[in-house]
């Protein structure tokens, strides 16, 4: 039995003009002589990817796809339409398509031709598709072992959309959470950005920016409050009124060290100090 979105094993069973037709012993599959390797002999056995064609025929193709069913890749873009949704390259002659259903609401998010996003590939009906994982599946699936270094800059790809922020992933599938006070602008998905990592928390996860150090301009103790912040959804706990103790044991600075931060902080238009909490400021 064929399995779309996979190599197969089939026999050539004949020759025709500008093709080859292969069998499983139950159905006849066509193969491009374009799509060959070399002039195959009748009975033969060769490895060929089956993918559908534009009319919805089973095709083979001996070239390697860059992805194959349930597995996952990062794709360039080749196209978008937005009736229905953004194209895909594969190393196929038809490229995959990612719905509408799977990309922003906004158009003005969409990717645009040489970005790239993560998808895996999924057989509906006979035709395959690209599909957007859910970032706790893409991270699992990926399980990057990638070491990013703090301060240091790295390309990632934003994937998804979160109320407080953006995540981005590495071509090798590290996971970088951008808080929104960290950009200015919303990237589309796919689009390549340089980002500068700022932290990694104790579960591992790493936190970047998108803002060019000259505009942050934070001193260490600032940006060790304003990285708790983030960590703790934009809100602590903790005022230039706080214990001296209290500000030890989480911050590892002295009072006034801790209240020049929030004062540079302050300065900098980052955060509102109240009288029982700090939080950061929100960017309209």
């Amino acid at each position: 039995m064929i399995e779309l979105g996979k190599i197969n094993s089939l026999e050539v069973k004949r020759e025709a003009d500008i093709s080859y037709i292969l069998t499983d012993g139950l159905q006849e599959i066509f193969l491009h002589k374009k799509e060959a390797e070399k002039p195959y002999a009748i009975g033969e056995k060769i490895d060929v990817f089956l993918y559908d064609d534009n009319l919805g025929r089973v095709t083979a193709s001996t070239k390697p796809p860059s992805i194959s069913l349930d597995e996952v890749a990062l794709l360039d873009v080749a196209s978008t339409n937005y009736n229905f949704g953004a194209f895909l390259y594969y190393g196929m002659v038809k490229d995959l398509l990612l719905t509408i259903d799977d990309l922003p609401k906004s158009h003005r998010l969409w990717p645009k031709p040489t970005d790239k996003i993560f998808v895996t590939m999924k057989n509906k009906h006979g035709r395959l598709f690209a599909r957007l994982l859910s970032r706790y599946e893409l991270k699992t699936h990926l399980a990057s072992e990638e070491e990013l270094m703090i301060g240091e800059f790295y390309h990632a790809f934003q994937m998804y959309y979160l109320e407080e922020g953006i995540v981005l992933f590495t071509s090798l599938g590290s996971e970088i959470f951008i808080h929104r006070n960290n950009y200015r602008e919303m990237p589309r998905i796919g689009q390549k950005l340089s980002v500068k990592i700022i932290s990694k928390n104790e579960s591992g996860n790493y936190s970047g920016t998108l803002i060019a150090q000259k505009e942050l301009m934070l001193d260490k103790d600032a940006n060790i409050v304003y990285q708790y912040l983030l960590d703790h959804k934009g809100i602590m706990p903790f005022t230039d009124k706080s214990d001296v103790d209290e500000i030890y044991k989480v911050f590892h600075m002295s009072k006034a060290a801790f209240k020049r931060a929030l004062g540079h902080l302050k300065r900098m238009d980052r955060v509102e100090l109240n009288s029982n909490d700090t939080r950061i400021k929100k960017v309209n």
